[in-house]
Formats: C-alpha cells, structure tokens, sequence
C-alpha cells in the first residue's frame, strides 16, 4: 500500500491519506465483511488551504450501527475526542466508509449527510470530505473521495497518477 493523494481536477482540493491511516481503513473494511462501516477523517489543512491532510481515520464510535447496506456513525465519546484533538490544532475533516462489494458511490443519504455537515455551525467544517471504500477489501476494491463545499455540488478528487 502506499500514501493516497488525491485532488479535484482544478487543483483547488486535495486530499492526503498516510500509509498507516489508508491502512488502518483498508482493515476496518476487511474486519467488518459483508456490512458497511465507517468512521471519521481528523487533521489539518495545508498553510494555503488547498490539501487536508488527514492524520486519523478513526473507527466507528461505539454507539455506531451497520448492515449490509446501511451504515449510522454513532457520536459516543466523540465530542470529547475533537475537543482534545483541537488543542492539538486538528479538525473534523470528514467521513469515511465502507460499502461492501457495491461500487464507491455515494448514496443520496450520504450525500445529504455530508451537505447538512457542510451547512452545520456545530461541525465548523464547511467543505468536508467523503471518502467511500467499495469492493472487496480482502482482494479488488477501489477508493474514491469527494469535497462537499458548502452551497455548491460535490467535487470528485481523483488520485493522482
């Protein structure tokens, strides 16, 4: 495996994922088998904030819900979590999850989800990020991601070549 970096076509979003982190997700999938999980993307942005630079990939908090084809993130524990990690100066990036072998698509909930993340004062995250893992994880499956800014359409970030 190697690091995943990602950027919208105009260059105006990025998106960077270390090893380690791509890993840890690649496993929750594998670990969770044929239902969907998820969990959440916290980091920093580059000093022209044009590349969020993911340094966790969380788990599903423990109060989360799943199925083969639904998938709830719980919020135990959570605030606590991104209170710490502020003082640290990192943020809520995103979301991350998991739809086992379907496509890496976002469902019209996920995209809702994300659009009302974006509008929410309680995320203090106006473009955040999904990231969809779909496929088989313990052979073929495929990463995709998308910056959700807030008032405006999605934006595909592809992987760079």
């Amino acid at each position: 495996m190697s690091d995943w970096i990602l950027r919208s076509i105009d260059q105006r979003f990025g998106l960077y994922i270390p090893e380690a982190e791509a890993d840890k997700i690649l496993k929750r999938c594998r670990k969770a088998g044929n239902k969907e999980t998820g969990g959440i993307l916290f980091g920093c942005y580059t000093p022209g904030l044009d590349c969020a630079n993911v340094t966790i990939a969380s788990n599903a908090p423990p109060d989360s819900k799943h199925g083969r084809t639904w998938f709830y993130r719980g919020v135990r524990g959570l605030q606590a979590r991104i209170d710490r990690l502020w003082h640290r100066h990192e943020y809520y990036l995103g979301e991350w999850h998991f739809h086992p072998y379907s496509a890496p698509a976002p469902s019209l909930t996920d995209e809702l989800q994300m659009e009302n993340i974006a509008a929410s004062t309680r995320y203090h995250c106006p473009e955040p990020i999904l990231v969809i893992i779909g496929g088989d994880p313990t052979d073929v499956w495929q990463a995709r991601a998308w910056v959700y800014p807030k008032g405006h359409q999605a934006i595909e970030l592809k992987f760079d070549a």
